[in-house]
């Protein structure tokens, strides 16, 4: 029987979580305060503790703290009734296996229950309606999900605000999954969801959302991970306004081959998108292999850009991740009249003028044409499955994106 431990000043929380478990099949230990609770801690040896944040005496930190120096591995589930993304961030990084917001959802509780005892492999339920297919057979690609916890911080390019994102691992067949917080509300990173794709592409749920995912989608599809929980506010942060941190960061978690496989969707007739106009075009066809080729005219300082990605992950983080958001300072303005683009600033992003780029040197020389591509390799992964064939575009944006996906889920439902 696996031991759980409850910290916690609320009584209601103390008995009503405890009679849960208790159903559920746990021996469950309880504290009122952080000192009993440490004590508790060297007494019982619990497989799992859940660790209320906002305490008097000794606060949840500091306890988390403690319990990480009695044993580094111990799996602290950290809990708030008063949560923001940065009181998460913060005890995942101190060493929190995760983090659930009050109220708590039993189920949420459970599952995370569930993924810390098995480390992080057990295959649970998840609150989310859209789900990687699994499949078996020729042709299909292991599915993946990342090998630690990991935290970032950034600032979020439209709301401007300091933010950060944790990324958990998750079991087969999950799918990439938003958890806003402090709401809890999940949201699965899929087309179904898609509620905003101007100036970036934008998840949302009944009660919340999530902007500017592109970025991280791309680093998903281009590491083939299909399982990811992504805890967050409302905006994935920008960095330095490409992927290649968001790679870094994947690489520093690692990847995990899972068990189970997904089917690719394997392109059998050419696809158009229809009436575009002023020289616009977008379509895909068949391959052997994914392939993005891209043409972007602009008057200087863009002027004629074209690109032809065929690579694979390794070609990606050297070529097409490290190239940034562009736009004309002309823009921001605009964009600023409607609230958006705030977080927009001399090292997130490449600001132009009618003559030249104006506050940094670029990376490449084509470096417009190759984040062009790097937002089509992004929005074409909410399916949350590979794409095996080539993509053509010319002028598009995530508008014309989504409309391609939205395409390529009629094909796949076929």
């Amino acid at each position: 029987m696996n031991k759980v431990l409850i910290i916690d000043d609320e009584k209601q929380i103390l008995d009503s979580l405890s009679s849960i478990l208790r159903d559920d099949g746990f021996q469950v230990f309880t504290a009122k305060e952080g000192k009993e609770g440490l004590e508790l801690f060297d007494a019982v040896k619990p497989e799992i503790v859940i660790l209320d944040i906002w305490m008097p005496e000794l606060d949840g930190l500091q306890v988390l703290n403690m319990i990480k120096e009695k044993d580094k591995d111990a799996i602290v589930i950290v809990i708030s009734g008063h949560g923001t993304i940065s009181t998460a961030v913060e005890a995942v990084k101190v060493g929190a296996y995760d983090f659930l917001e009050k109220p708590l959802s039993i189920d949420k509780v459970l599952e995370v229950i569930s993924r810390g005892l098995a480390g992080e492999e057990k295959k649970t339920g998840i609150a989310a309606d859209v789900k990687v297919g699994i499949s078996k057979g020729p042709g299909v690609y292991m599915q993946k999900t990342i090998g630690k916890s990991i935290v970032v911080y950034g600032v979020g390019l439209h709301s401007g605000v300091k933010t950060g994102m944790i990324l958990l691992p998750m079991p087969e067949g999950t799918g990439i999954v938003f958890e806003h917080i402090p709401d809890g509300e999940r949201i699965p990173a899929h087309i179904d969801y898609v509620f905003s794709m101007g100036y970036a592409s934008t998840v949302k749920g009944k009660n919340c959302q999530v902007r500017t995912i592109e970025h991280l989608m791309a680093t998903c599809h281009m590491y083939g991970i299909t399982n990811l929980l992504v805890k967050v506010s409302e905006e994935v942060p920008i960095f330095d306004g490409s992927a290649r941190e968001m790679c870094n960061n994947i690489e520093e978690a690692g990847i995990v081959e899972q068990k189970e496989g997904v089917g690719p969707l394997i392109i059998d007739a050419k696809i158009n998108l229809a009436n575009l106009g002023n020289g616009r075009y977008l379509s895909i066809e068949p391959s052997e292999k994914f392939e993005v080729e891209y043409v972007l005219e602009h008057p200087k300082p863009i002027g004629h850009q074209s690109y032809h990605f065929a690579g694979d992950k390794d070609d990606f983080l050297q070529n097409i991740a490290p190239a940034r958001t562009f736009g004309f300072i002309r823009d921001f303005e605009r964009l600023a009249k409607m609230g958006l683009g705030s977080g927009g600033r001399v090292n997130n992003v490449i600001l132009l003028n009618e003559e030249e780029v104006v506050n940094t040197t670029l990376r490449f020389p084509d470096e417009f044409v190759r984040h062009k591509v790097l937002d089509l390799i992004g929005d074409i992964y909410l399916l949350n499955r590979p794409i095996i064939g080539k993509v053509s575009a010319k002028q598009t944006g995530h508008l014309e994106n989504i409309s391609l996906v939205k395409e390529l889920q009629k094909v796949s439902a076929r």
